[in-house]
């Protein structure tokens, strides 16, 4: 009977914490929407956003950017993706790599490399005059971040269709394009428009590049129109963000089921493993073709930074690099500046402790739903998983409404801990779902041999679950860690004076026309990242090194 009621007490007490940390401010936030502090319950906000000519503006521009974004990496990733996973082009394996770039660094530091690429005074606008500054700016910025989501995804289906499928079409008569389309198209089409609404939902999701571009362009989308109404601090700004956050919602969330459902329903036949074979080849051509993919590469992933760090090694804007013009000011003023450090200091910070927390809380709820196949932690992951599928905007707003305020003169809000909350509430889902996918793989006599063993719980989860189950959770870990370094969308909202991170120290230099000192603080960032992956590679080949002896 105890047992039962300290089960009792323990779910109840989290479900409370649950309900408190990811339920809560979202409710908090809808509600704000139809309440107005002198009228009470009203529809007004709702009815003056969704009369306002401006707004039917912000979401057509929202549409179209999206739509156009989401076409277009959808088309250059499945091309991409047909060339690495079916021909024998050379130097696969590099050119691999050198396709995942942007996954790797923030769109808002690639949006930044390709602000200083495209200027004026530059030989690519006096090639081209192309106007970055404008929607074909933003749309090329998310089709050279969000490529890669169409292209992963669509490289291991491609190598997951079954040869015996093409091998009957092309004896059947159809050549190569042929058969792409009437036999490798129809198999794929339900990843493929998956992957577009993933690159659509995330570009909803993203503030750097709109925030950036978009901006200065007086080009508005839902996520930099909600930002402009919270930071107008007019009278009903809250209000009437709330309602601009209920629309980029819904939006967000029939994408989210979308994507949903088209993977509940992708049934096309293909093998369980990936056929890493070659199937067309190229002979001498495939040099030629990896040659124009370096090309590719080259323009739009790699010249870009090149000239970020040229535009970081000069005086001015749109000085020329030379042995005459190089000088490291930049780089000096950056690591003088206060700000630039409180930045990198509260982000490794908010990392590390976003990283401990996701994995205890993502580590528990998965434990006991995946592994012990409880009801309620089931219904508890859903509730945890909610924040992650809705843009960080709203997010950021509806800790802002939630924690403004004070309780008996206690408060967060203005601190680094409202941003540490906004993080763990955010990116508690990723170590989840890596948590999901490690217990899956754990066999469930594993835990039963252990308890007749007669080990106790501690026991059991040191010399049992954790070496079992590390290894995924580990990635997981390693997706937060870079996820929080890296934040901005939320952290635009919530930070305050020194309480900056990286993201919004490289924002706020750019919006003060300082890009020389923003490109050497992003320089520096890539450097520091570069450094600790190529150090992590170094631990994980030594750790597998001592396990061999």
């Amino acid at each position: 009977m105890k047992n039962k009621i300290r089960r009792y007490i323990k779910y109840a007490v989290g479900i409370v914490f649950v309900f408190l940390l990811f339920l809560w401010p979202l409710l908090n936030m809808f509600s704000e929407a139809f309440i107005a502090k002198d009228e009470g319950f009203t529809c007004a906000y709702f009815a003056n956003v969704l009369s306002d000519a401006g707004f039917a503006k912000v979401i057509s521009n929202t549409l179209l950017i999206n739509i156009c974004s989401m076409v277009l990496a959808g088309i250059v990733g499945v091309l991409l993706a047909y060339v690495m996973a079916y021909t024998d082009i050379a130097f696969k394996n590099i050119l691999h790599k050198l396709l995942l770039i942007p996954l790797f660094i923030p769109s808002y530091i690639v949006t930044l490399a390709w602000m200083q690429m495209c200027m004026k005074n530059g030989l690519l606008y006096q090639l081209t005059h192309f106007e970055l500054y404008s929607y074909k700016g933003i749309i090329l910025m998310f089709t050279v971040c969000q490529y890669p989501i169409v292209y992963l995804m669509c490289l291991s289906h491609f190598r997951r269709i079954p040869r015996e499928l093409e091998q009957a079409a092309v004896v059947s008569g159809c050549g190569r394009v042929k058969a792409f389309f009437k036999v490798v198209l129809p198999i794929t089409k339900i990843t493929i428009v998956n992957a577009m609404l993933l690159v659509f939902l995330s570009c909803l999701d993203n503030f750097g590049i709109v925030a950036f571009i978009g901006i200065p362009a007086n080009i508005n989308v839902l996520s930099t129109d909600i930002y402009k109404t919270i930071v107008s601090s007019t009278k009903d700004s809250y209000n009437i963000a709330a309602v601009k956050g209920i629309v980029l919602s819904v939006l967000a969330v029939i994408m989210m089921l979308a994507t949903q459902w088209l993977s509940g329903n992708n049934k096309a036949g293909n093998c369980e493993k990936e056929d890493m074979e070659p199937r067309i080849m190229l002979g001498k051509w495939k040099f030629v073709l990896a040659g124009i993919m370096s090309c590719f590469i080259g323009l739009f992933n790699i010249v870009p930074l090149i000239k970020l760090v040229s535009s970081a090694l000069t005086k001015g804007q749109g000085v020329k690099l030379s042995l005459k013009t190089m000088c490291f000011d930049n780089f000096f003023k950056v690591l003088r500046n206060v700000k630039s450090m409180n930045g990198i200091k509260n982000s490794i910070f908010l990392a590390l402790a976003a990283v401990l927390l996701c994995t205890v809380i993502g580590i528990t709820i998965s434990y006991l739903s995946e592994y012990k196949k409880d009801r309620i932690a089931s219904g508890i992951q859903a509730v945890v998983t909610f924040p992650y599928s809705i843009p960080g905007i709203i997010l950021g707003l509806a800790i802002i409404l939630t924690y403004a305020g004070s309780f008996h003169g206690f408060t967060i809000y203005g601190t680094i801990w409202i941003l540490l909350l906004s993080y763990v509430t955010r990116f508690t889902a990723v170590s989840l779902r890596y948590a999901n996918s490690a217990f899956a793989q754990l066999d469930s006599s594993m835990d039963e041999a252990a308890q007749i063993s007669g080990a106790n719980n501690y026991v059991k989860w040191k010399k049992v679950i954790i070496p079992l189950s590390m290894g995924t959770i580990s990635a997981g870990m390693g997706l937060v860690m870079i996820y929080s370094m890296m934040e901005l969308t939320t952290s635009s909202l919530l930070w305050s004076g020194g309480t900056e991170t990286i993201g919004v120290v490289i924002f706020n230099f750019t919006s003060a026309g300082l890009s020389n000192m923003a490109s050497a603080y992003s320089s520096i960032i890539m450097i520091g990242v570069c450094a600790a992956a190529l150090l992590l590679k170094v631990i994980d080949k030594s750790v597998r090194i001592i396990r061999r002896r």
